[in-house]
Formats: structure tokens, sequence, C-alpha cells
């Protein structure tokens, strides 16, 4: 009875969690490939797959620049440093979000904000001239 019981308990809290990752997996676009947009594009940068990078910005300074000269701009940008995300702040329901990362940077902590929008079914980072000094440091 004692390992009916146990049995019973264990597999209702595996089913439990199991939905509940599934859920958060869906609930919003910035969740993707198991990680947030950032971290999916800073795994690109390690890569080397610059051109998969791409279709993930948006903004002034994506429009400034064309396809090849945009892959050099990030194929030149410092994005190795450890970073995670803190927060996720919903603008607009279901069409942009603020997001809070923290990041270690030469020994520092340091905490900053970006803008998502969802264009076209695809979650893209806006990118300002503020926002390219933010994310990629020492541009």
């Amino acid at each position: 009875m004692r390992k009916l019981i146990v049995t019973t308990i264990t597999t209702v809290l595996f089913c439990s969690m199991n939905a509940q990752n599934t859920s958060f997996l869906f609930r919003t676009p910035l969740s993707f490939y198991n990680t947030d947009i950032l971290s999916y594009l800073q795994v690109l940068h390690k890569n080397q797959q610059y051109e998969k990078m791409v279709p993930f910005f948006t903004g002034e300074v994506r429009a400034s620049h064309s396809q090849s000269s945009f892959v050099e701009l990030l194929a030149n940008a410092p994005f190795g440093y450890s970073m995670k995300r803190s927060g996720i702040r919903e603008v607009k329901k279901g069409e942009s979000w603020s997001l809070t990362y923290q990041r270690t940077f030469l020994g520092t902590q340091e905490t900053f904000k970006i803008d998502c929008v969802l264009l076209n079914d695809t979650c893209r980072l806006v990118l300002s001239k503020p926002t390219l000094k933010l994310i990629f440091k020492d541009i």
C-alpha cells in the first residue's frame, strides 16, 4: 500500500512539472529552443552563425545596414560575456516586451534592458544605437 501511494504521488508530481514546463515554452514567443532570444543569439554568435542571427533583429540599426554589412557588424561584435535573463515585462499584450538581463563583464555585475517585438510571427530584438552599445560592449 505504501509503494502504491508513493508511486501515485510521484507520478502526479512528475506530470504536473512536465505540464508546467510545456506551458512555459509556448506561453511567450520570447521562449524558444528552451532559452530566451538574447541567449539564443549568443549561442549563434559563439558558433559563428551570423547569417542565422540577422532575422531576429529589427530597428534603426538593422534598417541602416545591408544584409552583408550587418553580418559583418555581428561578426566583429564582442558578445562573449556571461549573462542571464532576470526579468520580463509585457509592454503590449502579445506584441512587445521589455527584458532585463544581468551580465558579468570584466568581473563587474551589470544590468541592462532590451526591447523585443513580434513581427511576422518572429520575435525580434529592437536594435537602436544605444541598445547596440548595451548588448555588444565596446562597439
